[in-house]
């Protein structure tokens, strides 16, 4: 479970997130949908504190920290609860497929090698490479990179993972089989906030969605409200914008 409340983040002038207020429960699937530069991705940040919030808080399980109050030790305990997987894939080039996925395995975790060894097989396989376990990253596609990428947080068995725009880098043929994935983690009762801005896949893959705009939620929904009935005008003009085929009533 994440539960954000009142998270304020600006960088110098510029206020980027306006007093966010958001929850995901357990198990629930979250997609952040909104413009370019709405604070999505930073909103994403603040959650394992790759950015830190000016002001509000943040509770992850039975976990929780204040803005004012981060210090090293909270830090490592928000990100020993969550697992980011990045738009531009974040894996180590100099390390084989399986390498990248057992790293932290035992290196934070502490696991010995064949404990990882095994754990990273497994989460490869669920992820249809288990035969591109002894390649390095030069030699995958970049829709293969990208389902190591989730591998490797999968296997971390983290609270929550967050999506950073997981399909943002990929050729568009390549889509698809990196949604196919996360569609298929979603099934299985993982907490998950996925910034994106696939359209139907957030409608098909998501028990809810959140739209931002302006460094605010303005409207969160389960997909066919918002999708079919949106509240705001901001959110109506937004969805007419990405998708011209469907019809609104507000």
């Amino acid at each position: 479970m994440i539960r954000m409340t009142g998270i304020r983040k600006a960088f110098g002038s510029t206020e980027v997130l306006k007093g966010v207020d958001l929850t995901v429960e357990e198990g629930q699937t979250v997609a952040l949908i909104g413009a370019s530069g709405s604070g999505k991705s930073t909103l994403l940040r603040c959650v394992n504190l790759l950015e830190t919030p000016d002001e509000g808080t943040i509770q992850i399980g039975d976990f929780s920290f204040e803005a004012g109050n981060i210090t090293r030790a909270v830090r490592l305990e928000a990100r020993r609860k969550t697992a980011m997987v990045f738009q531009t894939f974040g894996l180590f080039e100099n390390k084989t497929a399986l390498e990248n996925v057992t790293e932290a395995l035992i290196v934070v975790q502490k696991k010995t090698k064949s404990e990882a060894r095994r754990i990273g097989e497994e989460y490869l396989e669920r992820v249809g490479l288990a035969d591109r376990a002894s390649h390095y990253p030069s030699g995958l596609s970049g829709g293969q990179k990208q389902r190591v990428a989730i591998a490797r947080a999968l296997a971390l068995d983290p609270q929550i993972i967050l999506f950073d725009e997981p399909t943002s880098a990929l050729d568009p043929e390549l889509v698809q089989e990196v949604l196919n994935v996360i569609r298929e983690v979603s099934r299985s009762n993982v907490t998950m906030l996925i910034v994106t801005h696939e359209m139907d896949f957030a409608r098909d893959v998501a028990d809810k969605i959140a739209f931002m705009s302006e460094g605010q939620i303005l409207e969160c929904a389960e997909p066919e409200k918002l999708f079919l009935h949106p509240e705001k005008e901001r959110t109506r003009q937004f969805l007419d914008y990405y998708l011209q085929k469907f019809t609104y009533s507000i």
